[in-house]
């Protein structure tokens, strides 16, 4: 769950196992999926991933596409893991 403190429209939510403050991701080149719409200010999106058994994702990337000016801020995410 994203809770935006700002409109959020078409962002990007990745998994990954590379520290991102070591190896910055550049946008889509990681496990993803594409939030496609608007979530305005306070209202809650969800996204939800097919993951393999086998994979292991330590960092969790909210990202939109480059423009400059622009930035994400979020007031929670939440991240829940369940192995079927």
């Amino acid at each position: 769950m994203i809770v935006a403190e700002g409109d959020l429209d078409d962002f990007m939510v990745g998994l990954t196992d590379e520290n991102p403050a070591v190896t910055p991701p550049v946008y889509g080149e990681y496990y993803h999926v594409q939030y496609k719409g608007k979530v305005k200010s306070g209202e809650k999106a969800q996204v939800e991933f097919a993951v393999k058994s086998e994979a292991i994702y330590r960092y969790v990337i909210i990202q939109l596409k480059v423009e400059p000016k622009r930035a994400i801020c979020l007031k929670e995410v939440v991240v829940l893991a369940k192995r079927k």
